[in-house]
C-alpha cells in the first residue's frame, strides 16, 4: 500500500471486535440474542407507514452476528400500481452511492499504491486550480471537508456545454480543514479523481473491484432494460415529464448521465447486506478481501476529531451536513441521527434521499437496511427533509432494531 498521511491513518481507528463469520446465512433472532417478537414488531410498525400511503413500498432487512434475521418486502414498486415490492427489488439508494462506490473505490486505489490520501485534486483535475483550491487533498474530499458548496444547480440551464469545467471551477465556501459540510459537488468531483486515475469509468471499476468479487450482482448505475422491472420507481420529474424509473432521481447526476460519485447506484437490500457485512468483517467477505483492515477501519472511523457532535447535531438537516464524519460514512449521534437515540458509540450510517439508509452498529455486530421509493422530498429543503424522515420512520425502525436485542 502506498504511504498516506500519518495523521489520517492513526490511533483513530476503532479496534473494532472483527466477527468470524465469511458470509450471511439466514437464521433466527433467538440464535443471535434477538427476539423474534420484537423483530416482527419493527417489520409491522413499517408495514403500517405504508398502508397509510407515507410511501409506495420498502423491502427491509436486519442481521446480527452475520445472520439474516428478517428480510421484508410491502407495498408497491409504483405508486397506485399493482405491482408489488419483492425481496429482490432494486432501489435507487441516491447518496449511499457515496459509501458503496466512491470511497470504498478511493480506499482501494490507496491500497493499490495508485492514489494517496494527501494527493492534491488539481493533479486529476487541472480544472479544479486557482482560487485557494490547489492544496485540497483526496483526504478533504473523502471527509466532507474540502471548502466546497454543498451543490450547485445549472445543470438544466442553457447553453452549460462543459458541466465538469463549471463544478471544477466553483468557488470555495469556506476554508477547506475549518468545517465539515456534506457535500454532493465535492463527491462528484471525487469521482472524477477516482476515474481519472484508474482508467475507466466509476460503474467499470466498483464491478470490477467492489461489487462484483463481493457478489453484489444487483448492484449498478444505470440499470439494464432487463432489471427496469424489478426496480421501484421514485417520483415524477417535471424535467423529463414522466415518472422515474430505473434512472437516477437527482436531475444534476441525470443530465450527467447517471454516473456520478454522489449519486446514481441501484441496489438491493441484500445486496448492502453483503457490503456491510465486509465492513464488520474488516474488508473481507466470502474469502474475498476488497480493503486491508486497516483501510476498513478508517472508513469508517472519526476523520473530523476536530468537529463536535455536541455542536452540530442540532436539527436532522444539520446533523447531516455538519457533524462529524467518517470517510464517506455518517457518525452516529445522541439526537438527530436517522439512526435513531439508541445505536452503540462507534456506529456509522448512511442516508439516500430517496428514501434508503443503512446503519451499522459494530459494537454488536448488527445492522439494518431500510429501501423505500419514497423519493426525493419536494421541495429538497430542510423542512421536506424532515418531512421524509417523518414519514418513512428511519430513527423508528432503528431503534426497534436495537429494542430487539436482548443479550446485554
Amino acid at each position: 500500500m502506498a504511504a498516506v498521511a500519518p495523521a489520517v491513518l492513526s490511533a483513530r481507528v476503532a479496534e473494532a471486535h472483527v466477527p468470524a463469520c465469511e458470509e450471511l446465512v439466514p437464521g433466527r433472532p433467538e440464535s443471535v440474542g434477538m427476539s423474534a417478537d420484537r423483530v416482527e414488531d419493527v417489520f409491522a410498525r413499517l408495514e403500517r407507514r405504508v398502508k397509510d400511503g407515507l410511501f409506495p413500498g420498502a423491502v427491509a432487512l436486519i442481521a446480527r452476528q452475520g445472520r439474516i434475521v428478517g428480510h421484508r418486502a410491502f407495498g408497491t414498486r409504483v405508486r397506485g400500481e399493482d405491482e408489488p415490492v419483492t425481496l429482490d427489488t432494486l432501489f435507487d439508494v441516491l447518496s449511499i452511492t457515496k459509501v458503496v462506490a466512491t470511497a470504498t473505490a478511493a480506499l482501494i486505489l490507496v491500497q493499490d499504491g495508485v492514489l494517496r490520501l494527501n494527493d492534491r485534486i488539481v493533479d486529476f483535475v487541472p480544472e479544479f486550480a486557482g482560487s485557494g483550491k490547489d492544496d485540497i487533498t483526496v483526504h478533504d474530499m473523502l471527509r466532507y471537508t474540502a471548502g466546497l458548496p454543498i451543490d450547485v444547480h445549472f445543470l438544466d440551464e442553457p447553453g452549460c456545454d462543459d458541466p465538469w469545467r463549471r463544478m471544477a471551477e466553483e468557488p470555495l465556501e469556506y476554508t477547506p480543514g475549518a468545517q465539515v459540510l456534506y457535500s454532493d459537488l465535492t463527491y462528484r468531483l471525487l469521482g472524477q479523481v477516482i476515474e481519472a486515475a484508474a482508467g475507466t469509468d466509476l460503474d467499470t471499476f466498483a464491478k470490477a473491484r467492489i461489487w462484483g468479487p463481493l457478489g453484489m450482482r444487483d448492484t449498478t448505475f444505470n440499470p439494464s432494460a432487463a432489471l427496469i422491472p424489478r426496480t421501484a420507481a421514485t417520483g415524477y420529474s417535471e424535467l423529463r415529464g414522466r415518472v422515474v424509473r430505473g434512472e437516477v432521481q437527482d436531475e444534476q447526476d441525470y443530465a450527467l448521465g447517471g454516473i456520478a460519485g454522489c449519486d446514481g447506484v441501484f441496489t438491493t437490500a441484500r445486496d448492502l447486506a453483503i457490503f456491510s457485512q465486509m465492513l464488520l468483517n474488516g474488508g473481507r467477505y466470502g474469502g474475498v478481501r476488497i480493503l486491508s483492515r486497516e483501510l476498513a477501519g478508517a472508513m469508517v472511523s472519526n476523520q473530523t476529531p476536530g468537529i463536535r457532535a455536541e455542536d452540530t447535531d442540532v436539527s436532522p438537516m444539520a446533523n447531516l451536513l455538519l457533524t462529524p464524519k467518517g470517510y464517506g460514512w455518517e457518525l452516529g449521534t445522541r439526537r438527530f441521527s436517522t439512526g435513531g437515540m439508541r445505536l452503540a458509540r462507534g456506529s456509522y450510517g448512511k442516508a439516500g434521499g430517496t428514501g434508503t439508509f443503512l446503519w451499522i452498529d459494530r459494537r454488536r455486530e448488527l445492522f439494518g437496511v431500510l429501501l423505500t421509493n419514497h423519493g426525493l422530498p419536494t421541495p429538497f429543503d430542510e423542512i421536506g427533509w424532515n418531512r421524509m424522515i417523518d414519514a418513512v420512520g428511519s430513527a423508528e425502525f432503528f431503534d426497534g432494531i436495537i429494542n430487539a436485542v436482548e443479550d446485554e
